[in-house]
């Protein structure tokens, strides 16, 4: 009785999944805005600076219409800099920033910590479950055009009050020697608001 009690939870578990998580694709110096998709760029300022350990840290997206959920590394492993730029291919559409993963380096190994990004105005009740009402919280939204260049601007996440700002122009200048298939001067400003 035991063995078929061991075969029906391990049969039921194996069946058992959440949703996938899509990693967008790096754009390359060779890269060029494919048709249908757009390409996203900005400049991630990092909660930790030394004290990450070198360990990546990654943003959560959710297409708003297709409710497929995408992520993508914002800050590279083995990398202490404070600020980092990113480039990613993204399919086209509307898109809330769901999460931010990051890591504290311990002596053990390191901390890891999920943190939800809600806008700062809205107020998220919290049941005695320890459950979150989601239903008076906003995230912070952006949109990708199909076939474009999307600057989403510098997001600072140095501090718990995430902050995201246009200095498109500076970036842009270092950028256009790296990259130089695409054209920064027609990208699209889409900061997520």
């Amino acid at each position: 009785m035991r063995l078929i009690l061991i075969a029906v939870l391990l049969f039921t578990s194996l069946n058992i999944s959440g949703q996938r998580i899509k990693v967008l694709r790096q754009t390359r110096p060779v890269d060029t805005v494919a048709n249908g998709e757009g390409i996203i760029y900005g400049l991630f300022i990092q909660r930790l600076g030394f004290a990450s350990g070198g360990f990546g840290q990654d943003i959560r997206l959710l297409n708003l219409d297709t409710k497929e959920i995408f992520s993508f590394r914002v800050k590279p492993t083995f990398k202490s800099k404070k600020e980092n730029v990113f480039f990613y291919h993204i399919p086209s559409g509307k898109y809330a920033i769901l999460n931010y993963y990051w890591t504290k380096s311990k002596w053990y190994g390191g901390e890891v910590h999920t943190e939800s990004i809600y806008r700062k105005s809205d107020t998220i009740s919290i049941s005695e479950s320890g459950s979150h009402d989601h239903k008076d919280v906003s995230y912070y939204t952006f949109s990708i055009l199909p076939s474009s260049l999307n600057y989403v601007g510098t997001w600072n996440f140095a501090s718990e009050v995430v902050l995201f700002s246009n200095d498109k122009d500076e970036l842009d200048k270092v950028l256009t020697v790296t990259l130089p298939l695409l054209s920064f001067k027609n990208a699209v400003i889409t900061i997520p608001n």
